[in-house]
């Protein structure tokens, strides 16, 4: 009897960790690169921690690169299948000949602030400043000129722009006063008032139509794994909405994700991003795709005459869309 319960017994794990084994097997693994560790691409982490991915049987890796063009590379390499990117550097890559396509969006407008050192409480005080940006080209910078475009300032003859980096580094050199002004999105907004910075323009006050946050990925892919495509969407989408609606444990991993226990800025942080500033439909913006195009044919004359729908594939998030997982979702 007793050995009869121990070969029951062995037959029984052998079964378990077959089922787990053949579980696992079903999992299709997929490379994803994000390009900033910031809110806006928290997405990806989230859908990751909350088990998004293996609810829809797949098995992530994700890959973090420095700007949009190394993920570009990344694509290009085969080392990863999609890139979470900034639109502009996708119009770069198109007109440089790659085909890529933006597939899906999470940003449509600049969420950033302006702020500037105590002393500079008006916008107009800007004259003379040195403004830091990340990087000449990027998204930082085409709304710096875009916002003090906005209330009568021209960036080109008005102020210097420097390229300082990413927003921590910008930050530190408003602080040390090497610029009198920067480019910052939450948790630091909360951060920079509380040591009494100014916000002198809040950038989504204005509307400013842009593909700021897209997902990004090459034609070729597109056509030969439309399955894994489709299963990526349905992956952002509920994404999307755990982040909107679960505040509670979306604070606990952006305080993991963006290294704070500052509560008060994980709140700011969940109200600007989450709340306001991610659709909850990701279609791509081909108005933001437009902006692009119209400061991109300043510089690249290649720009000129083509239009946004050469730039994106909206058709998987118009698949979901029809297939109700919206209306399911929020449901209306």
């Amino acid at each position: 009897m007793r050995d009869l319960r121990m070969v029951l017994s062995v037959v029984a794990v052998a079964g378990f960790f077959s089922a787990v084994e053949s579980a696992n097997a079903q999992l299709r693994k997929i490379n994803i690169a994000y390009t900033a560790t910031s809110p806006y691409q928290a997405v990806l982490i989230v859908a990751k921690e909350v088990g998004l991915f293996k609810k829809h049987n797949l098995d992530p890796t994700l890959v973090f690169t420095t700007g949009g063009s190394l993920g570009i590379q990344a694509m290009l390499g085969g080392d990863v299948a999609m890139t979470l990117s900034d639109g502009s550097s996708s119009v770069v890559s198109h007109l440089a000949g790659v085909d890529v396509v933006v597939i899906a969006s999470l940003l449509n407008t600049f969420p950033y602030s302006l702020i500037s050192l105590p002393e500079i409480k008006k916008v107009d005080q800007l004259r003379g400043t040195k403004i830091a940006v990340s990087r000449f080209g990027s998204a930082t910078d085409l709304s710096v000129k875009m916002a003090l475009a906005k209330v009568g300032l021209n960036a080109e003859k008005d102020v210097t722009l420097l390229q300082i980096g990413v927003q921590t580094a910008r930050y530190t050199a408003m602080l040390s006063k090497n610029v009198q002004a920067t480019i910052i999105t939450p948790p630091f907004t909360l951060t920079a008032r509380k040591a009494g910075m100014n916000t002198l323009i809040d950038m989504s006050e204005l509307n400013i139509p842009f593909q700021l946050t897209g997902l990004l990925a090459l034609r070729p892919y597109l056509k030969s794994n439309p399955d894994m495509v489709l299963s990526v969407i349905r992956v952002l989408a509920e994404a999307i909405h755990f982040y909107k609606r679960e505040k509670e444990p979306t604070l606990k991993i952006l305080g993991k994700y963006l290294k704070t226990d500052d509560r008060d800025a994980l709140e700011e942080t969940h109200r600007e991003i989450a709340i306001k500033s991610l659709p909850e439909k990701p279609y791509p913006t081909l108005a933001g795709i437009k902006t692009i195009l119209d400061e991109t044919v300043l510089r690249n004359p290649k720009a000129r005459g083509l239009k946004p729908e050469e730039f994106v594939d909206s058709s998987f998030v118009k698949k979901v869309d029809d297939e109700g997982l919206f209306e399911r979702l929020y449901k209306r």
